[in-house]
């Protein structure tokens, strides 16, 4: 998270008077759509997350403290709903906080939340930044890994409501800044390998001081203070234990490497999955896979590096999914302040075209600072509509003009059924209207009304439960894939439904949206189409299975159907 080339032109023209100062502050809040039926409302006190999240900060302005933390959702137990797993920071050397920060777990009990942390053994008190969800073993049990500034976490699930902590085990125990985190099938072998991207090489001893011009006090600095630190790409062996083979695999090495989101999806729609990772002031990476879990770097080349004036952005979270309907899975990108939110439409073929200012974000996202995001469909109208976590850095920012504020309000815009998103913050309640510091964001009906929920995640503060109270009388499905033995939760697999006209695509992913996970479940809004629906079914080792179904508005279990033909005889066979 820092200031970019075009940030920091943004800033100066600003501070020239190019771009008025009222204008400024009106972008910032600017509506452009208007009224609609989204709504959520706020309930984690009621619900019973009683966690507050601390960096430890203590003045020195150690860069951790800024980028601090996320959680997500995983069904531990098995049990069919999902539970809620908390990330917090921790004290810089020589401070002592009593109680000492934890991450938390907590049970989610026909929809309220009991925290079973001590019972989990799943309270980690590193410095937490990130996490992500994959069966790594393929014993049918969802464990987590959990990134951290300094030694990273892998919780192994036990089964009995239990984890045993086996990072060290499995061979995954670099101790770096980690960010965000993805498992994911990237050698079509079967099990599921994991990402890891890392953020700066930072360390508490060589702290570098920076000040505000102004009147000398001390800021965080800029990150190109900071090496970058290459980021790790572990196969996983089949027997527990994973071997690092990044650079052998195409990874691009260096102190350019800047990562702060990772996102593992089939962007091309030829069953194997490739890599996005959104880089902090440097040029953005695409992985493509050659199908073998080898990667060659083709952001340049199709688009996905840069803004739209050839300049790297100051990229934190990501997104990927159908904004306009066509087909094709569309990126989505947060930035830093004076740039933009990024949303790059897929073209075909890996290319894609940055779309930010026909699409309608570029105005509304030049000011905010962005972290989490997240499409998904928040009225089951059948389109992708977009939320985002903002809140500055920068402490203090407020000192250096009235345009910039450090706790910033959050933003939800709904998609027109085109592509166009309007932001309807002002409107879909007071939870989007208070300014927060807010960093992760996740997606899940944690009470499977057919609603979909958000997590938000905020720096030195309580999370965000907002629920889903829109006014959304359309029809709706939810798609649980049960996978084949060796991956059985189907990370990587590709759902496209079909309902009259209207085709729509999900992929089951790990990770994704700034050191959060989100619901693995598939949900399709249907709008007013009552009717039957059908779905095509891209299992990770390529089966094709087709389903349909009249029975709407539920959770609908799928399991793999292996083919009748071996799969020697070629890939993408179909099951019906």
């Amino acid at each position: 998270m820092g200031w970019s080339e075009a940030g920091r032109r943004g800033r100066l023209a600003l501070a020239a008077g190019s771009i008025p100062m009222l204008a400024a502050i009106a972008l910032f809040g600017a509506t452009a759509g208007g009224s609609h039926e989204l709504r959520f409302e706020e309930r984690a006190i009621e619900l019973g997350v009683r966690f507050h999240h601390q960096d430890g900060r203590n003045g020195e302005k150690y860069y951790p403290e800024t980028t601090a933390s996320g959680g997500g959702w995983i069904d531990f137990d098995g049990d069919g709903d999902l539970d809620l797993y908390l990330i917090n920071g921790a004290a810089a050397p020589g401070i002592r906080q009593d109680p000492v920060p934890r991450n938390a777990l907590y049970e989610n009990r026909d929809g309220r939340f009991v925290d079973v942390t001590e019972r989990s053994a799943t309270g980690d008190s590193g410095y937490g930044m990130g996490m992500c969800v994959g069966d790594y073993d393929a014993d049918g049990r969802l464990d987590f890994f959990v990134t951290n500034y300094g030694a990273d976490r892998l919780f192994h699930n036990l089964g009995d409501g239990r984890f045993e902590e086996r990072v060290a085990e499995a061979g995954i125990d670099e101790d770096r800044w980690s960010s965000s985190c993805a498992f994911g099938d990237l050698d079509a072998d079967g099990d599921l390998d994991l990402y890891v991207s890392h953020y700066l090489d930072f360390s508490w001893e060589r702290n570098p001081l920076c000040t505000n011009a102004g009147d000398g006090s001390r800021m965080y600095c800029h990150p190109s203070a900071f090496r970058g630190v290459t980021d790790s790409l572990f196969i996983n062996r089949g027997d527990g234990t994973f071997v690092e083979e990044g650079r052998a695999r195409g990874l691009a090495t260096g102190s350019t490497e800047k990562g702060l989101d990772v996102l593992v999806s089939d962007l091309d729609g030829d069953a194997d999955l490739d890599i996005y990772v959104a880089n902090d002031g440097t040029s953005n990476r695409l992985y493509a896979n050659d199908g073998t879990g080898h990667f060659e770097d083709i952001g340049l080349a199709s688009g996905v590096a840069l803004s739209r004036f050839g300049d790297p952005q100051a990229g934190m979270g990501t997104a990927a999914g159908d904004t306009d309907g066509d087909g094709r899975l569309d990126l989505v990108v947060t930035n830093f302040a004076m740039e933009y939110h990024t949303l790059y439409r897929n073209i075909g073929e890996l290319r894609f075209d940055d779309r930010s200012a026909a699409s309608g974000l570029e105005r509304p996202t030049h000011l905010p600072v962005g972290w989490g995001v997240a499409l998904f469909d928040a009225d089951n109208d059948a389109d992708l509509d977009l939320a985002i976590a903002s809140g500055h850095m920068q402490e203090g920012i407020e000192l250096l003009g009235p345009a910039q504020r450090y706790a910033q309000p959050n933003f939800l815009f709904a998609n027109d059924g085109r592509g166009v998103f309007h932001d309807v913050s002002a409107s879909a309640g007071p939870a989007w209207s208070v300014a927060k510091v807010s960093r992760g964001l996740a997606v899940a009906d944690w009470n499977d009304d057919g609603r979909l929920d958000l997590l938000i995640t905020n720096n030195n503060g309580e999370p965000d439960l907002l629920e889903n109270r829109s006014e959304a009388p359309g029809h709706w499905l939810g798609v649980v894939l049960e996978g084949p033995a060796e991956n059985p939760f189907a990370f990587g697999a590709t759902v496209e439904l079909t309902a009259g006209e209207r085709r729509q695509l999900r992929q089951v992913r790990s990770g994704g949206g700034f050191q959060s996970q989100s619901d693995l479940r598939l949900h399709f809004g249907l709008g007013e189409h009552g009717d039957a629906v059908s779905i095509r079914i891209t299992w990770p080792d390529s089966t094709v299975q087709v389903e349909a179904t009249d029975r709407l508005d539920r959770y609908w279990p799928i399991a793999y159907r292996r083919p009748a033909k071996s799969r020697a005889q070629g890939r993408g066979e179909e099951s019906d």
